[in-house]
């Protein structure tokens, strides 16, 4: 079965007036969100895809960035095949934005599609720990950092008399897109086409129920593999479920999707996704804000104060020792208790389905 890059492949020949731009496109731009660009000239704004990808492949290498994770590395390949695309290669990227602290990891482009129409891509999660953390709190508390930064970037983005918008993202970053998406104003939201979440998390149940969600939700498209399980967790409404060839958490990866000519293959959620989901609810209804908050700190201050802040540094053993100490130290019983009740948890709805 065809993915992403067949896809390029078979249509990269095509400009965005000769083939309209579909559900695959955006599975692109979203995984070139993960590209950083800060050390080539994306700052003025007038490069384009092939400039930057030129530039990018010359000073990063492909062995370098695949240390970092499947996401990083796939998006890596997804420039060098786009850059020489006639699709691609021509279309601008402006307003590329790169932030992090201790507490926030957030990355956000644009891309100039046609005239009248814009895509923007929120980035995912990536090698920081500080990204993974902020995914926990999405259960935590509303808004978490990196939703501040978005709402305050699409705002910039959509203009009164400028082109329409598409807004998306893969992961987190389908998250973002969402939450940016709904706090714009109501004449900025009628300027948004379509807002992509591609296996993002979902909303705590206070903003699923409000008013902002539910101005937004026709526009919302929410894509999750058979066997999702970054997709499934928080509340949605609904999904638009399709085939990947390998199981979670691979699955995750959008290099996995399968296509059909310009068409994602639709599939079935599996039990254990179904489970996952149903399992991850119920903890969540069954416990305050304040004890959900404990957890994230729990595993991700414990790994900050081991002096771990990138997912490539738990490859070293002695490193995954450094942390399990420091968890069995300084970590209090009752959110060690925690963490085990909501792996106990999902571990038994999963046993079950």
């Amino acid at each position: 079965m065809a993915n992403v890059f067949d896809y390029i492949k078979k249509y990269g020949d095509k400009t965005f007036s000769q083939k309209r731009f579909n559900e695959i496109d955006n599975l692109i731009f979203s995984e070139l969100a993960y590209c950083d660009l800060r050390d080539t000239k994306v700052d003025d704004g007038r490069h384009t895809i092939g400039e930057i990808g030129a530039e990018y492949t010359q000073t990063h290498h492909y062995a370098d960035v695949k240390k970092l994770g499947i996401a990083m590395a796939d998006a890596y390949k997804m420039l060098e095949v786009v850059m020489a695309a006639p699709r691609y290669k021509d279309l601008r990227i402006t307003d590329y934005d790169y932030n992090v602290n201790s507490d926030m990891q957030f990355g956000a482009m644009t891309f100039e599609i046609l005239p009248d129409l814009i895509y923007v891509a929120f980035e995912g999660t990536d090698q920081l720990i500080s990204g993974w953390k902020e995914d926990v709190d999405l259960a935590c508390f509303f808004p978490v950092p990196s939703h501040v930064q978005a709402v305050e970037y699409l705002n910039r983005n959509i203009k009164t008399f400028g082109p329409d918008v598409i807004v998306g993202g893969h992961s987190k970053g389908g998250n973002l897109a969402l939450v940016s998406a709904m706090f714009m104003s109501r004449w900025k939201k009628r300027k948004i086409l379509r807002v992509y979440s591609n296996d993002g998390p979902g909303l705590r149940k206070r903003e699923f129920e409000s008013a902002r969600y539910r101005s937004i939700k026709s526009k919302y498209v929410h894509i999750v593999p058979e066997t999702s399980f970054f997709g499934v967790m928080l509340r949605h409404d609904s999904y638009r479920v399709i085939k990947s060839s390998k199981m979670a958490p691979v699955s995750h990866a959008i290099s996995t999707w399968q296509i059909e000519d310009s068409k994602l293959v639709r599939g079935a959620l599996s039990p254990k996704s179904a489970a996952i989901e149903k399992s991850i609810i119920r903890w969540l209804d069954t416990h305050s804000d304040a004890q959900r908050k404990r957890i994230g700190m729990a595993i991700f201050g414990t790994m900050q104060k081991a002096g771990v802040l990138e997912t490539i540094q738990l490859k070293n053993p002695r490193n995954i020792l450094r942390v399990v100490s420091r968890f069995n130290k300084d970590v209090d019983e009752e959110s060690k208790k925690l963490v085990k009740d909501l792996i106990m948890s999902c571990y038994g709805e999963v046993k079950k389905a």
